[in-house]
């Protein structure tokens, strides 16, 4: 289903599986409810200053704690982090399942995605609809889980909070919306030698 929208100007809520409808939300500051390689979550645009306090406010949550980036690849990930040490280059080729590592040098992000000590956290997104997504965009989306601070990750849109439903500017319904998705990813750090530390496994 779509329904006409003015840009800037949110008429109605927007429903599409359509890639450009999407990305045309995305770079008109909107927010993305979409199901991820996880779980269901927020996205925007990783440059729109709007679009990621929208996430904020809609997510109760405090500024003082960054969203996640989400790339298409490796080579996108490599233009974002100068400096990756070759045990986790190697990690990310080889393991299976959704891996977010925090980064601890980054460059040309915002400000407001970087945590003080200049790190950020980054994922290789392995769905190809969100794959599908960031190229489309030419550059990485930040995301967060779709929920307010505390309350349960969605899995399954069914249990996304309505009023997280009613604000976002356009939903994703490209899969079943009662599918049943994962959880959160796998994240880790590392230290200068590439020993890994798991902030959540």
């Amino acid at each position: 289903m779509k329904t006409i929208i003015t840009s800037n100007l949110k008429l109605f809520m927007l429903k599409s599986d359509n890639i450009e409808d999407i990305t045309t939300i995305l770079l008109e500051n909107g927010v993305l409810l979409h199901p991820t390689d996880t779980i269901w979550g927020l996205a925007a645009d990783c440059y729109s200053v709007i679009g990621i306090d929208k996430i904020y406010n809609l997510k109760q949550r405090d500024k003082s704690k960054p969203l996640i980036l989400l790339v298409d690849s490796l080579k996108m990930l490599t233009h974002y982090v100068p400096h990756i040490h070759p045990r986790i280059e190697t990690l990310l080729s080889l393991y299976k399942n959704p891996l977010t590592v925090v980064y601890p040098d980054v460059r040309t992000l915002p400000s407001n995605l970087i945590a003080k000590d200049k790190s950020i956290a980054i994922r290789i997104v392995q769905d190809d609809k969100c794959k599908a997504i960031i190229k489309a965009l030419g550059r990485p989306i930040c995301s967060s889980s779709a929920n307010t601070t505390g309350a349960p990750f969605p899995t399954e849109y069914d249990k996304i909070q309505k009023h997280i439903i009613n604000t976002v500017d356009i939903i994703d319904i490209q899969r079943n919306t009662t599918k049943h998705l994962s959880r959160p990813s796998v994240m880790i750090k590392y230290d200068s030698k590439g020993e890994i530390i798991f902030l959540r496994s």
